[in-house]
């Protein structure tokens, strides 16, 4: 183990469902865990169009609201883009947003996955995860957006 590794603590996937991400109030998934979502994903998911292709799938803790994400590069990229996507509130009421020009990016996306997850190797995700952590000075409010991580993280990891 290095002293970079010794020094950075990885995040948790989610306790409550044993994979994803929880952060802001609500936990993400990789579609293909999408069962271990509450009935409310059920119900949500009979609204959606079964045509539009999603990667992600956001579950708000407190309001049971849906969404459903594209992510062409979740598989690919090491922080993958945010694109377009369904919002599906209980009531069954649907919101849909496309992928903004400066598109929002997932850090960490070996939380959304088990580690047997064949699409990326989930290891080297969180290797990356580990150094760029470890770097200092991140303004981590600012790092969600696919423009700053690309201006101001991302040269400072490959260095």
């Amino acid at each position: 183990m290095d002293s970079i590794s010794k020094s950075i603590t990885l995040p948790k996937c989610s306790a409550r469902f044993g994979v994803g991400k929880e952060i802001g109030g609500a936990v993400y998934v990789h579609e293909m865990y999408q069962h271990l979502l509450p009935d409310a994903f059920k119900t949500a998911k009979n609204v959606l169009s079964p045509d539009f292709e999603y990667a992600v799938v956001k579950y708000d803790l407190s309001t049971d609201a849906v969404s459903f994400i594209q992510s062409d590069d979740f598989d690919s990229a090491a922080e993958p883009t945010v694109g377009d996507l369904y919002t599906i509130r209980p009531d069954g009421t649907c919101k849909f947003r496309r992928k903004l020009a400066d598109p929002w990016i997932y850090h960490h996306k070996w939380l959304l996955v088990l580690d047997d997850y064949p699409g990326f190797d989930v290891a080297e995700s969180k290797a990356r995860s580990m150094k760029w952590m470890a770097l200092t000075g991140i303004d981590f409010r600012r790092i969600g957006k696919q423009s700053f991580w690309l201006e101001r993280i991302l040269p400072r990891i490959d260095a």
